[in-house]
């Protein structure tokens, strides 16, 4: 169930999607050689479908789905003719290193700055995307996040290690969406790399931590601000 839907897989080929959430998908693609070959697929079908449309609508939509790829997260051309090594980089977190998918590892190379939350939780966010926040978060083994839910929606994609919470367990590669619906508290008994892209500010649920749901709020229209 960890992976992303037909219908979102669709989105991110049409172009129509944030730039964060295209950042995650393009990285699970990475790593998940099954929605790879679903994708690969879904653009043989559109390609096919452009190719018996000889309308004028059907121009349109290939000139405004060129305009939207064009948007989108692409590969530098003055880097092309110079030979990839390897498609991953590492992130080092105390004693573990942890490989991360090229476009993340593009993303990482210009500097994180990690800074430490409660619980055993670090988190280094990303300037991405004016539209969503978009971070790095490791939860050290043993740790947890405080229960919360979301006003909005959440992609957590699992890079290293695994993480659990009332609905199941994930692990690498995994492709975690949570909606307004959700309440759930992750919990990492063996520690967890993770890249997560949010549209909303979480909301903390119980105990003390529901203190800190103005901050956040703060937070995140802070962050987004400063992507502008």
């Amino acid at each position: 169930d960890c992976h992303p839907a037909t219908e979102l897989l669709k989105e991110y080929a049409h172009g129509s999607l944030s730039i964060g959430w295209s950042v995650a998908l393009s990285a699970h693609l990475e790593l998940c050689q099954s929605c790879k070959q679903k994708y690969s697929e879904l653009e043989s079908e559109i390609a096919n479908s452009w190719s018996h449309d000889s309308t004028d609508n059907g121009t349109q939509e290939l000139t405004d789905l060129a305009a939207n790829i064009i948007r989108q997260p692409q590969e530098d051309p003055a880097d092309s003719s110079i030979p990839q090594e390897s498609p991953i980089a590492e992130i080092h977190m105390l004693d573990h290193s942890f490989t991360l998918p090229q476009i993340l590892a593009k993303a990482a190379n210009e500097g994180l700055v990690w800074k430490k939350l409660a619980g055993g939780i670090n988190q280094a966010k990303l300037d991405i995307d004016t539209e969503t926040q978009c971070e790095f978060i490791y939860m050290s083994p043993g740790s947890q996040t405080p229960m919360h839910k979301h006003q909005g929606s959440e992609i957590t994609l699992v890079l290293d290690g695994s993480f659990s919470d009332a609905l199941g367990t994930y692990e690498p590669a995994d492709f975690v969406v949570r909606s307004s619906k959700d309440e759930h508290q992750p919990v990492s008994e063996e520690g967890c790399l993770c890249f997560a892209v949010l549209d909303s500010p979480l909301t903390f649920t119980q105990g003390v931590a529901r203190l800190f749901n103005p901050i956040n709020r703060y937070r995140f229209r802070k962050t987004i601000a400063q992507q502008y």
